[in-house]
């Protein structure tokens, strides 16, 4: 018997895989089931849960939308011994849950032409098992229907799609598959700088044939085109650039898009880490920024943190000032005070509440020798101090972060003209 579950592994990922992959009937219980299902052949409809008295037929492909079902219900359990309470316009009926006549999913009639650029498999029906053997070249298509539905086991939707279309060989049925009215491309006027060699396409889609190796450098971009998210691969973008050849497109990993030129000063006064470009602060690649007033002449923002370009004896680095001032705030004294340290005390990155390092009851009562102070304008005393493999601050006898802290002025440029 059928099953009709599309597993989460098997979600579709336009554009930025070379294979598409089809939906697969997988074998465990999931949380996002649907509430909507769609009919593929002529469906009997009861009046009991029983299925001893009939009330009429449905004609294949319409949806039905489920009011009732058990509530230990799930994907790889259909039997044709449980059924769905159904809305119709003969008010609630019961129908078998059968997977040889019903999809998860919403059926749509459509007219449309669609442009694959890839060969395409066609179905006699809008699931996997139901290959027909027969695959198309790339071609326009003529698009007379589609069947919709969630196919991810958990999390954030995962839409899964069936096309319905006109082929020699009568309607059939295309998996999701990229072809180029799909492309939403937004227009845009900025540069992405590239920190490695990047292949590039015609369309933003990496089952193409590439047309060429982008190497690392700035380039202008025209055009993006931002994808819907994946399980835990965030929101890729693409990159429509402009080259001497023609527009292509480039799916970067690592890219730093949107970088600004300017002209003035950047003050480190307690000084900073400088990377080779915008990166976690606490990345151990950096080169050491020594206090100082630097000539900027680009900038970058990361959220609602600005990195600066600047030139300095070792070379053009990125910095982060207002990063940099809370990790080392203006006014840090050296001290070689003994701190006592408790079940409840908990260590900081860099004095900030936001920053912890180890929870409370993480230590033993203990001391430790500081070899740092710094007094925050709440008034309480930060201790630096070296750690096993770290050093760690540490507010005065176990602190606690105040319950309303003073608002910090807006820092909205690190560059002062």
């Amino acid at each position: 018997m059928k099953k009709w579950l599309m597993s989460g592994a098997a979600f579709l990922l336009l554009a930025s895989s070379a294979s598409i992959l089809a939906p697969v009937r997988a074998k465990a219980m999931v949380t996002n089931v649907p509430w909507d299902v769609t009919l593929i052949r002529e469906t009997t409809m009861y009046e009991d849960e029983a299925f001893t008295k009939p009330a009429g037929s449905l004609a294949p492909l319409q949806t039905v939308h489920i009011t009732k079902r058990d509530s230990q219900w799930s994907m790889a359990d259909n039997t044709e011994e449980k059924g769905y309470l159904i809305e119709t316009w003969q008010g609630e009926k019961w129908i078998k849950a059968d997977p040889q006549t019903l999809i998860p999913g919403k059926y749509k009639a459509e007219t449309a032409t669609i442009t694959l650029v890839d060969k395409q498999e066609l179905y006699d029906e809008p699931f996997h098992e139901a290959a027909s053997g027969t695959v198309i070249s790339p071609q326009q298509v003529n698009v007379t229907g589609t069947i919709e539905w969630d196919g991810a086991d958990f999390g954030p939707p995962r839409t899964v799609k069936f096309y319905r279309i006109q082929t020699w060989l009568g309607d059939k049925w295309i998996y999701d598959s990229f072809y180029k009215e799909a492309v939403q491309e937004k227009a845009v006027s900025t540069t992405v700088d590239l920190f490695r060699d990047t292949d590039s396409f015609e369309l933003p889609y990496t089952g193409l044939v590439k047309t060429g190796t982008l190497k690392p450098g700035r380039y202008p971009v025209t055009a993006v085109w931002e994808l819907p998210p994946t399980l835990g691969d965030g929101s890729p973008t693409w990159y429509k650039v402009s080259l001497p050849e023609g527009d292509r497109w480039i799916l970067p990993e690592g890219e730093l898009a949107g970088v600004r030129e300017t002209t003035g000063k950047a003050e480190l006064p307690t000084g900073g880490k400088g990377f080779a470009k915008p990166t976690y602060y606490e990345d151990e690649n950096y080169v050491k920024v020594a206090p100082g007033s630097y000539d900027a002449f680009e900038t970058w923002k990361d959220g609602e943190l600005e990195w600066v370009h600047i030139r300095t004896e070792s070379g053009a680095l990125w910095v982060n000032p207002g990063l940099a001032l809370k990790v080392r705030p203006a006014g840090i004294i050296p001290t070689g005070e003994e701190i006592p340290l408790t079940t409840r005390s908990a260590t900081y990155k860099y004095p900030d509440w936001s920053r912890i390092h180890n929870m409370k009851g993480f230590f033993a009562p203990q001391t430790v020798k500081a070899f740092e102070k710094w007094l925050s304008p709440e008034g309480i005393a930060w201790y630096h101090v070296h750690g096993t493999w770290d050093d760690w601050w540490i507010p005065e006898n176990d602190a606690e972060e105040p319950a309303k802290q003073p608002a910090e002025p807006e820092i909205n440029s690190a560059v002062t003209g």
